[in-house]
């Protein structure tokens, strides 16, 4: 009787410590919904940028279940500062003027518009002493984007048909044509026939930036391409969306005769793809599609882009999405790293339609996977962070959470009524909040339709696993010692 009294208190010390080890191996055990926010500066409002790994703990396709709540477990009023798929922007694309400058005044940015005059409308026009722009070398562009609205997307330029080659050159932006900003390094556009191929890259992203004026700087003035016209697409959003935040590179999981597949970020809305092919002199053209994960319905708000451009260039796409559950056509480019005059040129950043994907898929068309080098490519992807607005209502401290909202839960709602009197010529005054979220948010782990959604790192799990055998061993020794006890009691009786 006393070794069984034994056994039990034994128990009783090495369960409790167990049994969370327990409750976190468990497949079902559920996974942090909220994460504390820290706030920044007088509010009420309060600008919070997400991290990208909020689309891996939310509910899959969207983020209709992120709010923020008080002390008293209210949700307070929000809205999404861009990007809502039911205020999409409103794009538009037009020719705009450009001006030849010489060669030199790159040397002098404050005299680049001395043969150019600002008129009353604040366009530009040549000087009546400028020479005619047929007699100027042009080693410069200024391009006049004074009456573009809103945000800029992308330059589109035009060249003369019998350019070849590649053309690298410098952009920059102003508003007063004296003080200027760099918009990225050197960029490159060309235009090239390569072992029966054709390709082109002569459009740039201009990352959203707001400016009136662009100027363009050829980097080798021997190497100017001679250029005929520029088209800017806009988009007039309330805000400009965040720039991309990009997710280290991802071998894939496996190929096939003409495709690899890759797996994803699980619930991550795909805005943009880097092809990185492994070889040098490779070109070949390919298809890319999204593979869905048929284990989560789609989501009607995840099909618009946040990246207006997708729509721009593929408008058949949302129609194309409508099939979810199959593999999904994307687009079809023609991926390249090649070497030409010294310079190594390689494929561009591809705009996606911002939707979720199990896995992307590329294909080679009409060729083995092969034909895209030895090893396979690795990819990158980007997402788009969001930031969420919100007011303050209540005592704090505030929560973000992500778990299933009551019923009565409001919605979002629109910027310029969270807001009053809020406009896009405004800056947005609020402070800063801040948020911390669980370490087991598995943004840069793949995606696998099997996986439990609660993730417990490596080294967890092996230290909890140690930790249940050690307790196992114990408890294996101490019913040993009692059945060899009992024994001898019942020898000694006998």
């Amino acid at each position: 009787m006393k070794m069984m009294t034994t056994l039990w208190r034994g128990a009783r010390l090495l369960l409790p410590p167990l049994l969370p080890a327990l409750a976190a191996l468990a497949p079902g055990a559920a996974p942090a919904q909220s994460a504390a926010i820290s706030l920044s500066g007088d509010g009420p409002y309060y600008r919070l940028p997400l991290p990208l790994a909020i689309y891996s703990l939310a509910a899959p396709g969207h983020l209709n279940d992120v709010r923020v709540v008080n002390a008293a477990g209210h949700a307070v009023p929000r809205a999404w500062l861009y990007g809502s798929a039911a205020a999409p922007p409103r794009l538009a694309a037009q020719d705009v003027p450009i001006f030849a400058l010489p060669r030199n005044d790159h040397a002098a940015p404050a005299e680049a518009a001395v043969a150019l005059a600002l008129q009353a409308d604040g366009t530009l026009a040549l000087r009546a002493t400028a020479p005619p722009p047929a007699s100027i070398e042009a080693g410069q562009w200024i391009i006049d984007a004074s009456q573009v609205k809103g945000s800029l997307l992308q330059a589109r330029f035009t060249l003369a048909p019998e350019a070849q080659g590649v053309f690298p050159f410098f952009l920059e932006a102003s508003d007063d044509l004296r003080q200027w900003r760099a918009i990225g390094g050197m960029e490159q556009l060309l235009r090239l026939e390569h072992d029966g191929q054709s390709i082109e890259r002569l459009a740039l992203d201009l990352g959203r930036v707001r400016a009136r004026f662009l100027r363009l700087t050829w980097a080798d003035p021997r190497r100017a391409a001679p250029l005929l016209g520029v088209g800017i697409d806009s988009s007039e959003a309330s805000e400009p969306a965040a720039p991309l935040a990009w997710l280290p590179a991802l071998k894939p999981e496996q190929c096939a005769a003409d495709h690899c597949d890759y797996l994803l970020p699980r619930g991550l809305p795909l805005q943009s793809l880097r092809i990185d092919l492994a070889d040098g002199n490779t070109l070949a053209p390919v298809s890319i599609s999204g593979l869905p994960d048929t284990a989560q319905p789609a989501s009607p708000s995840s099909l618009t882009p946040l990246n207006p451009l997708y729509s721009l260039r593929h408008r058949r796409q949302a129609a194309r999405a409508a099939n979810a559950g199959h593999e999904i056509p994307l687009l079809d480019t023609v991926v390249y790293r090649l070497t030409l005059n010294g310079d190594e040129i390689r494929s561009p950043a591809l705009v996606l339609d911002g939707r979720a994907y199990a896995r992307l898929r590329l294909r080679t068309q009409g060729g083995p996977i092969s034909a895209l080098g030895a090893t396979p490519p690795a990819i990158a992807v980007a997402g788009a962070p969001r930031t969420l607005v919100f007011l303050a209502q209540g005592e704090g401290p505030f929560t973000l959470r992500w778990d299933q909202p009551a019923p009565d839960t409001p919605a979002p709602l629109a910027l310029s009524t969270l807001l009053p009197g809020y406009t896009t010529s405004k800056p947005l005054v609020a402070g800063q909040a801040s948020v911390a979220l669980p370490e087991t948010a598995p943004i840069i782990a793949p995606n696998t339709a099997s996986a439990p959604e609660n993730t417990v790192s490596t080294e967890r799990k092996g230290w909890l696993w140690g930790a249940l055998g050690l307790g196992l061993l114990l408890l294996g020794g101490m019913a040993w010692s009692l059945f060899a006890g009992l024994r001898k009691a019942g020898d000694g009786e006998g």
